[in-house]
């Protein structure tokens, strides 16, 4: 996996990692790295959510360790980086 910029890291605000899948028998996973709130990600009542409403998120978490950690258990090769 390649070396992420994470511009918040410099502001020493934490970062969020979401993993979903589009479909729930889809072998296809995702990566979302931010820093908004974990509420944000997961919030159902938002007119255009960060992660789809139809989408399964799999694993939520706060930190940086869980960029390595994922990418390799879910064989992802680029995440996405949102900053606020």
């Amino acid at each position: 996996m390649k070396k992420l910029d994470l511009p918040w890291l410099e502001k020493d605000k934490p970062t969020n990692v979401a993993v979903y899948r589009k479909t729930k028998k889809s072998n296809t996973y995702y990566m979302i790295v931010t820093n908004m709130h974990v509420d944000v990600l997961n919030n159902l009542r938002a007119t255009k959510p960060i992660i789809d409403h139809k989408y399964e998120i799999v694993e939520l978490g706060i930190g940086i360790g869980f960029i390595e950690e994922w990418s390799k258990k879910y064989k992802i090769k680029n995440p996405k980086v949102l900053a606020k």
